[in-house]
């Protein structure tokens, strides 16, 4: 059965830019018709919506809601998390999995190729992202030692399923060689560079064999310096290749996110949480492994001190980039849905467009221009809530 709604805003979000008094038609969870009205007709609607703009799509979600993805991933765990983070404007994500075994791997894939196949009509995943187990151990943060290896048979057949959707998997450089990077990317895998200490020369040939971005730039990678450049220096200097940004001002000081989106530009700058369990939940001390992480403030850590993951959201993420940043809020908004659309390579999500799946968020402006809220969500055309 043909399922039709119509949304009334007072401003929409296409290509990066307000547009003002604007009805959006969905059917069956598409939008089929964007037309102008007329003032008139907007305040005659008095449900009509202040803004209209995509949902958020986050690359990088370890968990929510108290679970994080480890050993035995299930497809109702990961539905789980998604809808904890469509509460904050997450309507597509690829759940991640931190460094693991083997085991914890295949899990993973089976339930997220559920997920993707046999998808529910109420959550909307693009596929999955192994940050690992690919690493190096100098710049390896909270991901364990003993799962960090170069690759395996059973591993690489794992992340070239063709039935995940988008796959991307982290890895370092030095650990992987360059033909098994060509070989990923030929296979539709998009290489993300993270947790890494290799030099300028060996990412930037990375890059060359098609890896296509970098996991939370600044953080776990060889700094830059004049004569060194290193990752980072590769990563500002190369166009065309994405900066995931975790904007939650405790792994990135404000300067740095803005010195990379100066070299990147917004188009290839994406937002990501790096979200933990803590995300949605009440609970300050969550078990990972043998250690804890606990949350203080907005802050996770592992006993030692280390930071672990975040507790941020994506409205978060958006809302900290529009106050410590200069950029305004379309652009910020940008970051967090057509950039990673983008690097996905995924058509129909991130845009208001005709034949775009009707992922959309109502905002509303508060009582400081940061801080606009989140008054209702879509997903695939259908209201979560208001």
């Amino acid at each position: 059965m043909d399922r039709s709604t119509t949304i009334i805003a007072k401003q929409i979000l296409i290509q990066g830019k307000w547009l003002a008094n604007q009805e959006i038609t969905l059917n069956d969870g598409v939008i089929s018709h964007i037309q102008s009205i007329s003032f008139d007709e907007i305040t005659d609607h008095h449900d009509a919506y202040e803004n209209i703009i995509p949902s958020y799509i986050d690359v990088q979600v370890n968990g929510g809601g108290g679970e994080l993805f480890t050993q035995q991933v299930t497809p109702d765990q990961i539905e789980y998390v998604a809808k904890v983070h469509q509460r904050f404007g997450t309507g597509a994500m690829l759940p991640t999995l931190i460094t693991n075994d083997i085991q914890a791997m295949q899990h993973m894939a089976n339930a997220v190729a559920h997920c993707v196949n046999e998808p529910a009509s109420d959550v909307d995943i693009l596929g999955v992202h192994f940050e690992g187990p690919w690493l190096a151990s100098a710049k390896k943060g909270i991901h364990l030692d003993r799962f960090i290896r170069a690759p395996s048979d059973a591993e690489l057949a794992c992340v070239l399923r063709q039935d995940l959707g988008k796959v991307m998997v982290t890895l370092a450089p030095e650990t992987v060689p360059v033909d098994i990077i060509r070989e990923l990317v030929a296979q539709g895998v998009i290489v993300s560079l993270g947790h890494t200490n290799a030099d300028a020369d060996t990412t930037l040939a990375a890059l060359e064999a098609g890896a296509s971005g970098f996991t939370h730039l600044f953080n776990a990678m060889s700094g830059f310096s004049g004569r060194e450049p290193g990752v980072l220096g590769a990563a500002l200097s190369h166009h065309g290749s994405f900066a995931g940004l975790i904007m939650d001002g405790q792994h990135v000081s404000p300067i740095s996110i803005q010195a990379a989106l100066n070299a990147k530009g917004i188009e290839h700058s994406v937002l990501v949480t790096d979200a933990m369990g803590h995300v949605g939940s009440d609970n300050l001390t969550q078990p990972y492994f043998d250690l804890s992480i606990t949350r203080n403030g907005k802050q996770l850590t592992t006993p030692d001190g280390s930071l672990a993951g975040s507790c941020l959201t994506m409205h978060e993420a958006v809302l900290n980039t529009v106050q410590h940043c200069n950029v305004t809020m379309q652009e910020a908004i940008v970051m967090a849905t057509q950039s990673p659309a983008n690097w996905l390579g995924v058509a129909d999500r991130g845009r208001i467009e005709v034949g775009q799946q009707a992922n959309l968020i109502a905002l509303t402006p508060s009582n400081t221009s940061h801080r606009w809220q989140i008054s209702a969500h879509w997903i695939k055309g259908h209201k979560l809530h208001a």
